[in-house]
C-alpha cells in the first residue's frame, strides 16, 4: 500500500482503495472443475468462450464473482474473487455441485506439491530481492525492448550487461526415502556450494522428489548433476526441464 501510494500519479487520475477485508477468493481446480462450475453459472465456460488466462464477471448461484481462468496448481480451473460475505454460500454451493464428482477441499500442502511440479515461482522464495527477475527465469514477463520505462529498468539493464551470477533450476532429487527438500538446502558440485534450494517436496502426480533452486549459471544446464543436503545427508540431484508435470499445459488449456 505504501509503495503504490508513493508511486500513484498526483493528478487524480488514479485512486487507491483498501479492499482486503471486503473480498475473498476460492480456487476451483481439477479435470471436472468446468462441469462443477457450469452447474452454478449462466456464463458459457467452454474453451472457446472462456479461454485460459482470461477473466469474466459471472454469477455463482445467486452470488457474483470475478472469475479468472488461472490457478497455482497446473490444472483446469478458476479463481473466484467474491464479496467476503458470500464466501460461505459460494463454498457450500460448489461442494453441493461437485458432490457427484467426489469434490474435496485441498490445502496449502497439496497446492505446494502441485506448484512444484509446474515449476511455479513463489514470493519470497524463487522471487526475492536477492535475485533479479531474469535470474529467476521470468523473461517472458519482463520486456526490456519496449519504449516505455518502468521502475528499476536501468538497474536491470546494467545488471544484465554485467552478467547474472545465478539462474533458476528445477531439480529431481534421487534416493530419498523419508524426507524431501523443503527449501534453503545447500546445492553442491564436487563438494563446493554452488546454490541453494528455494522450495522442495514430493510431486504426487509425477511420483518424483522435486526441488526448485537458484544455482550458479554454469550449473544450470539441463542434465547437470549436483548434490543436495537434506537433514545432514547428501543426495544426488539432477537439473531437469521446467514443469515436469504437463509441460505443454494441456490440462490448463483443456
Amino acid at each position: 500500500w505504501d509503495y503504490l501510494t508513493k508511486l500513484a500519479p498526483r493528478d487524480g487520475s488514479v485512486s487507491l482503495q483498501k479492499i482486503t477485508t471486503q473480498m475473498g477468493v476460492l480456487v476451483l481446480a481439477g479435470p471436472k472443475s468446468r462441469d462443477v462450475l457450469q452447474k452454478l453459472t449462466d456464463t458459457d465456460l467452454s474453451n472457446d468462450s472462456f479461454k485460459w488466462l482470461t477473466g469474466k464477471s459471472i454469477n455463482v448461484g445467486y452470488a457474483q464473482a470475478e472469475a479468472l481462468r488461472v490457478n497455482f496448481v497446473g490444472e483446469l480451473g478458476w479463481e473466484l474473487h467474491h464479496p467476503i460475505e458470500m464466501q460461505n454460500y459460494i463454498f457450500d454451493e460448489l461442494m453441493k455441485a461437485g458432490a457427484e464428482f467426489d469434490i474435496k477441499p485441498f490445502g496449502i500442502r497439496a497446492m505446494e506439491s502441485m506448484r512444484l511440479e509446474k515449476s511455479y515461482r513463489l514470493i519470497p522464495r524463487e522471487m526475492s530481492i536477492e535475485y533479479s527477475a531474469l535470474e529467476s527465469g521470468l523473461h517472458r514477463f519482463v520486456k526490456l525492448d519496449k519504449d516505455c520505462d518502468f521502475v528499476g529498468k536501468q538497474a536491470l539493464l546494467a545488471w544484465q550487461e554485467k552478467g547474472f551470477a545465478n539462474c533458476f533450476a528445477t531439480l529431481e532429487v534421487h534416493g530419498v526415502t523419508d524426507a524431501d527438500a523443503r527449501g534453503s538446502e545447500g546445492l553442491y558440485r564436487d563438494g563446493h556450494l554452488v546454490g541453494r534450494a528455494t522450495s522442495g517436496g514430493f510431486g504426487f502426480r509425477t511420483n518424483r522428489s522435486l526441488a526448485l533452486g537458484m544455482v550458479k549459471t554454469e550449473f544450470g544446464a539441463i542434465g547437470t548433476e549436483l548434490e543436495i543436503e537434506i537433514l545432514g545427508e547428501r543426495y544426488r540431484a539432477t537439473v531437469i526441464e521446467e514443469s515436469p508435470f504437463d509441460a505443454a499445459n494441456s490440462c490448463l488449456t483443456a
